[in-house]
Parts: structure tokens; sequence; C-alpha cells
């Protein structure tokens, strides 16, 4: 499909040119490229095993001396830049200005694999299962602002400044936690998939300054490309949904192996998702910033940071009517 769409564009093109786009006062670009967001915060995280999420479904694994945070707390590659897909509607105010409303949508991944020890049965000992560990963020941009063309030639294109003055960022954010238990010399018919996870939005204000060019193809038709530096961050995610499963029928381990009064509250909705220093000691984990006895209770953390600055390029292929 885009193979025939840009063939059919090419066609056009040689088949148009010297036409200009001249008196059309309102335009359609559907843009495709790539966008870089910082996501300092949370990279850092996700590379370091002494940190970790708190409302994590891999942090929240059933514990023991066999599973400290160090091990809970995956280590995972940084979510890197990906493709970024938008529209863009633009209306010729006057000779040289246009307002702009802009729809931009980005994807990220990171994901790792493992072992961990579990215990499935009290009086046996904990056995090694897989352990995949995934985190999707999404990130929704919508901004509305202005064009000011530099340079302008009804024959030929334009080169503009473009500036979003006022912009929404709805983030995205779903951490899973998959636990394949195999057939085991415990209970041979016990085999199954856990699945964990924590979903999470969070919305920040952001802004972008950007210069792009244009060639007009035809009366109806041009090709662009735009480069902004996107600015913003959000502190403020939370839990939208947690939920477990693929153990709830599973006997808890022995006593003397995990610290049952020190677990981690279950997320609940609307809770602030946050991350610590966490370390184990004995039986135990110890946060800081953590709860009144240093502890990783309710309250426990920092909020987690997702930084948006970053760079977004983009080809536009823009319709005027």
């Amino acid at each position: 499909m885009t193979g025939a769409l840009l063939l059919f564009f090419s066609v056009v093109g040689f088949s148009g040119l010297g036409f200009a786009a001249e008196g059309s006062t309102l335009s359609v670009s559907y843009t495709i490229g790539t966008y870089q967001p910082s996501l300092d915060g949370l990279n850092k995280v996700l590379g370091d095993p002494g940190r970790g999420i708190l409302q994590d479904p891999n942090y929240l694994l059933p514990r023991s001396r066999l599973l400290p945070a160090e091990a809970r707390n995956i280590v995972t590659p940084e979510i890197a830049g990906n493709i970024n897909y938008g529209l863009e509607v633009e209306w010729k105010a006057k000779a040289r200005i246009s307002l702009v409303g802009t729809l931009s949508l980005w994807t990220g991944e990171s994901q790792a694999s493992d072992t961990v020890s579990l215990f499935l049965r009290q009086d046996f000992p904990p056995r090694k299962f897989s352990r995949t560990a995934r985190y999707d963020l999404s990130i929704t941009q919508i901004w509305l602002g202005w064009k000011y063309d530099l340079f302008h030639d009804p024959e030929q294109g334009r080169f503009f400044i473009n500036i979003g003055l006022i912009g929404i960022s709805i983030a995205n954010l779903t951490m899973d936690a998959i636990v394949r238990v195999d057939a085991n010399d415990i209970d041979p018919d016990l085999v199954f998939t856990s699945i964990s996870s924590t979903e999470a939005r969070g919305v920040a204000f952001t802004s972008r300054l950007g210069v792009g060019g244009e060639y007009f193809v035809t009366e109806w038709f041009s090709f662009g490309v735009n480069a902004n530096y996107v600015i913003g961050s959000s502190s403020r995610i939370k839990v939208r949904r947690h939920f477990r499963s693929g153990f709830s029928d599973v006997p808890p381990p022995p006593s003397e192996t995990t610290d049952l009064g020190n677990v981690p509250p279950v997320p609940e909705n609307g809770d602030l998702i946050t991350e610590a220093n966490i370390r184990s000691q004995n039986i135990s984990d110890f946060c800081d910033p953590g709860d009144d006895i240093g502890g990783c209770g309710r309250g426990s953390g920092r909020p987690l940071e997702l930084d948006l600055n970053g760079f977004q390029v983009n080809a536009a292929f823009r319709f005027y009517f």
C-alpha cells in the first residue's frame, strides 16, 4: 500500500511540476518520521537493578532469599526512538501566517528475559522458571500552534518556522511480568503461564519549536519535511488497572523463606507510579525514600518522571482543498 501511494505521488508530481497550491486556505497532511523522547528517568530505572518501580509486577513477584529485589528488578534495554505517525490540519489565516492543529502518535518498547526462583508448594523447594519483563509506552500528542513563512514562492514552495503553543501529551505505560511454569517434578499437571500487569497513564503540557520546508508538486499536493524539538515532562503517572494471575491457588512459601509482613501493597487505581532505590536485607526490602520505617509500603519512593524532551523529524504529504 505504501509503495503504491509513493508511486502514485511520484507520477502525479512529475506530471504536475510548475503548479502551486496558491489560493487554498485549508490543507491536511499525513506525517511519518521518527521521535526520540529523552525518557531519561524511566530508562535509568530500567537499566539499574538497584532501582525499581514499586508498582511494577516484576518487582511484586513473590519474594524470598533466592529472589531479592535486585533479581526481581530485571535490567532491560533503553526505550529508544521509534516511528512517529501523525495528522496535521492547517488553515491559512494571512499571507504568511497559518493556524495549525497536529495529532502525533508514538510507541516504544523494552523487553528482557531471565529465570527466577519461585515456590510452588510449601513442602517442596523452589524451582527456576523463565520470566519475561515487558514495558510498553505509547505517547499521543496534540498541539495547537501556528506557522510563519520565512520564504514563499507560489510556483516552488515555502520555508517556515513551526511553533506548537499549546500542547497536551498523553502517555500510557504498561508493565508486564510473564512467568512460564512448565511441567515439573512437583506436579506434572501444574503447567500455566502467569501474566501480571500494571497499566498507568500520565498527562503533560508540552510545547514544540521547529522549522520545515515544503515543495509544491501540483495544485493540490505538496511534499515537505519538518524538524521539531518537543519540550515537556510528566511526573503524575497514575495506575489505571492492575491484575495478577497464575499464582492465586498456589500455597504460600514457608514463613522462614519470606517476610509476609513486609510485602508491598497491591497497586490500586489512582495510585501514583513511584520509583526508589531498593535493597534486600535477609527477607525484607528497604526503599530510599521509604515509608516511616524505611520499608517499601504505600507512599514510598519518588514520582516516576517521563521526560518527553526530544527531536521529532517527519516527512509530510499535504493535500490542499
